[in-house]
């Protein structure tokens, strides 16, 4: 691979896609041309095609899928996304590219084994389709690679917020809250979450695609929350305001109690060390501007 790889992503404009471009744009190691951008419906194979023909590229990070909130977990879009990313990737590698990095999520694990934090080598055996699309891509992925003696990862993320997402999320239902001093009630208090601002995220991303490490890699912070802690930063930011408060909702069918990050591979192997500054980041996204759920 060049000294300076030139980088296709696709999804640059999304949610995770927007601070992993910052983060790659600041680098001296990478071809300025990584801000060129291009409009491709990737759902249609003349536009994939044109994509790779169009754009010779070194790496491809594969963030675009259908995400909309609320929807995604079922929707039989996640089958057409599948099909289209292993599409996308037959053509990038037998255009010549060297290394493909692709999204994953927390939902390819295995929910009901009662694990306190998850391991890029624990069991996968998601429990909604947009987990199995996944892990299906997951594995495709890591078969043509191998077929094409290229390199390959494979980001598996875990609950990021931030500027951009979708309002009905937790985080941003918690700040509008606080800014709004109005009562949310949220789930148990022994719930646990690995939550972690967004431009970590885009940085550890960065540092993935950058490296030569492969196989599948946890980005998410490493630092188990309890929503407890998460109302009580929230209550803080409301002035000592109790807005937020616990166990006023149950956990959805299947979801775990606990869903943590292990992420010695990130740290070790990929050498990015997520913060521990939850607090801190929170209270920097409350000051941000976003509009309020309706």
């Amino acid at each position: 691979m060049s000294n300076r790889p030139k980088i296709l992503i696709t999804g640059a404009g999304g949610f995770l896609g927007r601070p992993l471009v910052a983060s790659l744009s600041a680098r001296a190691d990478i071809t300025p041309a990584i801000v060129d951008g291009r409009r491709a419906d990737l759902l249609n194979p003349d536009d994939r095609a044109a994509l790779i023909k169009g754009s010779p590229a070194d790496i491809l990070i594969h963030l675009a899928w259908f995400t909309e909130h609320g929807k995604f977990w079922g929707a039989d879009a996640n089958q057409a996304w599948h099909d289209a990313s292993i599409d996308l990737f037959a053509r990038f590698y037998a255009s010549g590219g060297q290394r493909i990095v692709g999204i994953g999520s927390c939902a390819e694990y295995d929910w009901t084994t009662g694990a306190e934090r998850f391991f890029e080598s624990d069991p996968i055996a998601p429990h909604t389709e947009y987990g199995a699309a996944k892990a299906r891509t997951s594995d495709e992925l890591a078969t043509f690679a191998v077929q094409h003696s290229a390199s390959w990862a494979w980001g598996r993320v875990f609950f990021s917020f931030g500027p951009g997402e979708p309002t009905g999320r937790l985080v941003p239902l918690i700040l509008n809250a606080v800014r709004e001093g109005r009562t949310l009630g949220i789930g148990p208090g022994d719930t646990v979450r690995d939550f972690c601002a967004v431009d970590h995220v885009g940085r550890a991303l960065s540092a993935l695609s950058l490296s030569t490490v492969q196989g599948p890699v946890n980005l998410g912070g490493g630092h188990g929350v309890g929503f407890s802690e998460l109302a009580r930063i929230a209550n803080a930011l409301a002035g000592g305001k109790t807005v937020v408060e616990t166990d006023r909702r149950a956990l959805g069918t299947g979801e775990p109690r606990i869903l943590v990050a292990d992420t010695t591979r990130l740290r070790t192997e990929v050498g990015f060390v997520p913060p521990d500054q939850l607090s801190s980041d929170l209270a920097d996204y409350y000051r941000t501007d976003f509009a309020p759920d309706r």
